[in-house]
């Protein structure tokens, strides 16, 4: 089991952390690139916001308990308007 986080996560740790939640919310971030709903840049902006969002280590246990798509991401996901963004 991984460990929850404290504090900023690395980039490599940010990264799985967002695609993980667009994954939860049916949001395919290869496809949104592919089809330009999100640029390479927007992508970098997503995995940044992970690393020093305030809810990262809360975001992370709201993972482990998913077991369906989810709706939304955990309350105060830095990445929440860009994810219902990206799901329309």
């Amino acid at each position: 089991m991984t460990k929850p986080i404290k504090g900023p996560m690395s980039p490599d740790h940010a990264f799985w952390i967002a695609r993980s939640v667009a994954r939860m919310l049916s949001i395919d971030l290869g496809a949104a690139l592919a089809d330009g709903r999100l640029t390479p840049a927007g992508y970098a902006t997503l995995v940044a916001r992970c690393e020093t969002c305030p809810v990262a280590a809360g975001c992370q246990r709201w993972l482990a308990r998913q077991r369906f798509d989810a709706t939304a991401p955990i309350e105060g996901c830095a990445n929440a308007a860009d994810f219902a963004a990206l799901a329309d």
